[in-house]
């Protein structure tokens, strides 16, 4: 099995990314982590997965081309202009239409979701229908399936530190087996980016 990667990302634009993390560090410098993070998780990506990279906004594809080059088995896809509930169900039915055989759906801010981790998501689809990779801070930061369950992604709260445990609860009301990664961190404020200052 070969899973497609989902990633999902905005332009790189000072102001539009990593906001919490501006309030502390500025616009510039969370603007280059934000740089740093998004390249580092594609370098992750095993070279022979398929990686969809899902931007916003629409307009920014030559943007988002020339910053992340047009890899071999890499394409570049505008998101929907919706909720975030809506950008992941629309991808993954486009990704499973494409005959994917997996489908991940990630972010670009795990430092700690590397190759190995990666590997052992795709192990876990073998005896499993989803494999969730809970974040620290009550999300997830990776959600595979190998088949499309739009069900997985309906009424969650985005953003909150519900969504881990409500994904968990639409896993169970549709039936389905579900492998658990451990956690890891998101950067999303500060104490975030330290502790991956630490730890590199």
């Amino acid at each position: 099995m070969t899973p497609t990667v989902l990633i999902f990302l905005k332009a790189p634009v000072a102001g539009a990314v990593k906001t919490r993390l501006a309030v502390d560090v500025g616009e510039a410098e969370a603007l280059r982590i934000y740089r740093w993070l998004a390249e580092r998780q594609l370098a992750a990506i095993p070279s022979t997965w398929p990686v969809e990279v899902h931007f916003s906004p629409a307009p920014a594809a030559a943007e988002m081309k020339a910053w992340l080059g047009e890899a071999k088995g890499r394409t570049f896809w505008p998101q929907v202009e919706a909720g975030l509930g809506e950008r992941l169900r629309h991808a993954m039915a486009g990704a499973f239409a494409r005959s994917a055989e997996a489908v991940f759906l990630i972010g670009g801010d795990c430092p700690g979701l590397n190759a190995k981790v990666l590997n052992r998501a795709r192990d876990a689809l073998r005896e499993h229908d989803v494999v969730m990779g809970p974040a620290c801070d009550g999300g997830y930061y990776l959600l595979g399936m190998t088949t499309a369950r739009p069900e997985l992604l309906h009424d969650i709260a985005w953003s909150s530190d519900r969504v881990a445990s409500q994904t968990r609860q639409r896993v169970e009301a549709a039936g389905l087996a579900l492998a658990e990664l451990n956690p890891l961190r998101d950067v999303d404020r500060l104490a975030d980016w330290r502790a991956v200052e630490r730890r590199d």
